[in-house]
């Protein structure tokens, strides 16, 4: 009897545990974990920002960056669109300074179970900001995702979201090539550089670059409350790129020579490359504006005068304002021909050894240009007489109260000045004269000086009644 019981008993059981596997599904699959990798930069690498991990039901995970920006964080989640938000934090500026960061936001195109890799940048919190844009124009969450980050890349020539950045502080000894990671470096350095030249405020710039383009999808200069200005400073689509291109130059023009992001070093060429590509960007986050040619820029030089006639050793002098802040190679050329070259960044003086060359009026030219292409010139003359003046007297004349002395001069310049026994010379061209008192001194001495500096004394043996030989 009560093996039936049992028996009945563990049927019933086996009823009831048939009918809970009938009316439900059974265990959920676990959702696999994955895991993502970041790298917060600002102005610098955010130390100690918080970050978390949104999903479409909130926040997923949470932890901070470390003293270099870096974080990773363990995700579980089956959406495929998510976003991470770093706040607070702060990085170091060029005066050695920390600087409180605000809010930076990506977006990450997420596999569950996968590990992906992300920057969290100025430039990822204009994507995500466009994004916001396009999705209200009707686009799913990926699909905006998708075209912002595509339009941004079109500008960049690199993928800001997956581009590990690679800042200056970054890269090692040796050569290094311009990778994507550097010229992601690069251009937030001169986001940095383009901004404090506007408004010494870093996240300023990254703000009003989100507000411009979460307003119609464009980096225009048009907000939701109309014009936006970056300080003083209009911002256009051109605004953006050819100010941010010159931003990248200068940044690069400032960099230890030798180093990877330096013009002198061996990625000139392709430093200057990306900058006009940077500069001249069809993307189509600029609308329909065609881009001016990227150069074009003034170049600033400034002579100061040069002497009409000169002798001896004459320094041609002047200054360059280059706009990018590049170093500027000036040259100078005597008669079409090269004499001397220097490389600066503001100020420069060619010393100018005139005994090499001909006592004539000489045709000189400066010309400046920096690595971007940009350039000025100026074309001047100068006489140069290293020869003293010569004089010989003609005219031997009394008159009351002493002799009137004139003769003749020679000298390419020209004399300009004289005098005889304290009193001076009338100087005509070719000719020169002087009243002496009597007596007449003996002997007497004429002092001249021409145009060029030269003086020359001359010393003749006068008495009332003699008359020097005339001249050749």
């Amino acid at each position: 009897m009560k093996t039936r019981k049992l028996y009945r008993w563990a049927s019933l059981a086996g009823l009831a545990l048939s009918g809970c596997q009938l009316g439900n599904p059974g265990p959920t699959t676990p959702i696999p974990q994955g895991s993502i990798t970041g790298y917060v930069v600002s102005a610098g690498p955010v130390a100690g920002a918080s970050v978390s991990v949104l999903g479409q039901g909130g926040v997923l995970a949470a932890t901070r960056t470390d003293d270099s920006g870096h974080f990773t964080v363990a995700v579980q989640s089956l959406d495929t669109t998510l976003e991470v938000v770093a706040s607070g934090g702060s990085y170091g500026n060029a005066a050695g300074r920390n600087v409180q960061s605000g809010v930076l936001r990506t977006t990450v195109s997420y596999a569950p179970g996968s590990t992906e890799a992300v920057a969290i940048t100025p430039i990822t919190n204009a994507v995500v900001a466009a994004e916001g844009y396009f999705q209200g124009q009707g686009l799913s969450a990926p699909a905006a995702f998708a075209r912002a980050d595509t339009v941004f890349t079109d500008w960049l020539g690199f993928d800001p979201v997956t581009t590990q950045p690679v800042l200056a502080s970054d890269v090692g000894a040796g050569t290094q090539t311009l990778s994507a990671g550097l010229r992601y470096g690069l251009v937030l350095a001169a986001l940095t550089q383009w901004a404090h030249a506007n408004v010494s405020q870093t996240q300023t710039a990254t703000e009003v670059m989100a507000a411009d383009v979460a307003y119609d999808g464009l980096l225009n200069g048009t907000g939701a409350s109309g014009a936006l200005m970056l300080g003083s400073l209009a911002l256009s689509a051109d605004a953006y790129r050819q100010g941010l291109a010159d931003a990248l130059l200068q940044v690069a023009a400032s960099a230890p020579p030798g180093s990877a992001d330096a013009l002198s070093g061996p990625n000139s060429a392709a430093l200057l490359a990306y900058a006009q590509t940077f500069a001249e960007s069809t993307s189509p986050l600029f609308g329909t504006l065609a881009p001016p040619s990227f150069g074009g820029n003034t170049l600033a030089l400034t002579m100061a005068p040069l002497p009409a006639w000169t002798h001896g050793t004459v320094v041609a002098s002047g200054s360059v304002t280059d706009p990018y802040g590049l170093p500027v190679t000036v040259t100078i050329a005597m008669d079409g021909q090269l004499y001397q070259t220097v490389t600066t960044t503001s100020s420069f003086a060619f010393a100018i050894n005139t005994s090499a060359l001909s006592n004539a009026m000489h045709s000189v030219s400066v010309t400046a240009q920096d690595a971007a292409g940009d350039a000025a010139s100026y074309q001047g003359s100068m006489g140069i007489d290293n020869a003293p003046p010569q004089a010989c007297v003609t005219v031997f004349q009394p008159i009351i109260g002493g002799v009137l002395v004139a003769g003749q001069w020679q000298d390419i310049s020209g004399v300009v000045a004289g005098s005889a026994d304290g009193a001076a010379l009338a100087i005509t061209p070719g000719v020169w004269e002087v009243e002496v008192p009597t007596p007449i001194p003996s002997p007497l001495v004429v002092a001249m000086t021409d145009a060029a500096g030269n003086e020359q004394s001359f010393s003749w043996a006068l008495s009332g009644t003699s008359n020097p030989a005339p001249c050749p």
